[in-house]
């Protein structure tokens, strides 16, 4: 029985993922790991070849049976582009249909600048971009804008008056879109870089939590392979807990959240205070990210002073680490963006001690903690990633079509269809 057209969607983009997330894989791995029936693979995969989407790569050889056929994503299919925006610096990359980055560049963060200037600033920068790895413009299925919260996705629009009250409700998807003449979309950065993480690393895992700092701190959570969103999107805020006996004022109206008592801002305050010459440390709002990338780097060569305001902002985020695993039952966190650079080594081993200390669940399975595999860039991965898992219903125009053959290959028989293992609702 054909598919329906949602159920194709859907069957699409699972398999999708499963073949880029993996490389190369047979028709019996993408039954088993997708919970679908071989046939149903066998026809999706059919429609996926004839968009010329993903290709056969080889064979792989089980004893004496017949070799499998392996399958891989077509990496010049189509492309997207990610760009993650902060206040401080902004990553753009360029990622092919098989997630892999074929091109990125570190811009300018968004300063006090108007929004207008700044979606003016990326539309030049995303065509210098595209032009320096020959990518035409037709050939790019659109934009994944990544940014702070809280946001409206549907509308493209952030909630907030930061860093200025011009970027409140301001149609920055919409001004985008116009200025590239391309579909953006607007995602969370830690929700992205939880995306990234998932589909283009191959973890152990599919339900983990993600501390994510910039020059503010942003937490995710992806459950069975699909990131929790909450009601609007704007869940897992963990830079918003409040943390106990803190009182240092935030930017949301509060006192004592984890941002305001352990984010850059803090620490590079403090920093100016112990040490701003020895360090070089600035104080400027637009200069924090490469403020605390000085105090992290006097840090990793032995200063003191340095360790112990890093690792008073580690205990701190383990404090917000404890509640997301708590809360979610996760065993495995994440640290990812630019702010882990290079202070990444010392937070993974501090927010790890206060997760085997004080996390619920520490008796049955000590909670693991790890840096993200490209801790810097991943967010901008992860918006580009969100547009290519929309692909497959996009409309736009994808790959090489080939004529189908008159007859398909045998696919692969599955010696035990039934024996199923889900990924979860994508």
């Amino acid at each position: 029985m054909l598919l329906d057209g949602v159920a194709q969607v859907v069957s699409s983009r699972r398999l999708l993922d499963l073949v880029r997330t993996r490389g190369s894989i047979s028709r019996v791995e993408l039954a088993r790991l997708s919970g679908l029936t071989s046939p149903t693979v066998t026809h999706v995969v059919r429609g996926l070849l004839d968009l010329g989407l993903v290709h056969e790569s080889g064979v792989q050889q089980r004893g004496r049976g017949q070799p499998r056929r392996l399958l891989s994503v077509t990496a010049d299919a189509g492309y997207a582009v990610g760009i993650q925006v902060d206040l401080t610096t902004t990553t753009a990359v360029v990622v092919d249909f098989a997630g892999a980055t074929v091109a990125s560049t570190g811009l300018r963060g968004s300063g006090r600048r108007s929004p207008d200037r700044t979606v003016g600033a990326l539309v030049e920068h995303v065509g210098d971009l595209l032009a320096s790895v020959g990518v035409p413009r037709h050939r790019v299925l659109g934009v994944g804008l990544v940014t702070h919260g809280p946001q409206d996705r549907e509308r493209g629009m952030l909630l907030t008056a930061q860093p200025t009250p011009a970027w409140e409700r301001f149609p920055l998807t919409a001004r985008l879109a116009a200025g590239l003449g391309l579909p953006v979309l607007l995602e969370n950065d830690a929700t992205a870089a939880a995306v990234g993480e998932l589909w283009t690393r191959n973890l152990d895992t599919e339900t983990f939590g993600l501390v994510y700092m910039a020059s503010g701190i942003g937490g995710a959570v992806v459950v069975d392979g699909t990131a929790y969103r909450g009601r609007a999107s704007n869940a897992v805020e963990i830079g918003h807990v409040p943390l106990p006996g803190a009182r240092s004022a935030c930017v949301c109206g509060n006192r004592g959240c984890t941002q305001a008592e352990a984010g850059p801002a803090a620490v590079v305050a403090q920093a100016h205070d112990v040490a701003a010459e020895r360090w070089g440390v600035r104080g400027a709002a637009e200069d924090t990210l490469a403020d605390f990338e000085r105090v992290a780097r006097a840090a990793r060569d032995g200063d003191p002073d340095a360790t112990a305001l890093l690792t008073r902002s580690a205990r701190r985020v383990g404090q917000a680490a404890t509640v997301l695993v708590n809360l979610f039952d996760v065993d495995t966190v994440l640290l990812a963006g630019p702010a882990f650079a290079t202070a990444g080594p010392l937070y993974r081993r501090v927010v790890g001690a206060a997760l085997s200390e004080h996390a619920l669940s520490r008796t049955l399975s000590p909670p693991r903690v790890a840096l993200s595999g490209q801790v810097a860039t991943v967010a901008a991965v992860g918006g580009a990633l969100t547009v290519l898992r929309g692909a497959p219903d996009t409309g736009l125009p994808l790959g090489r079509p080939r004529p189908r053959p008159t007859t398909d290959p045998d696919p692969d028989p599955d010696p035990d269809p039934d024996k199923t293992a889900t990924i979860g609702a994508l």
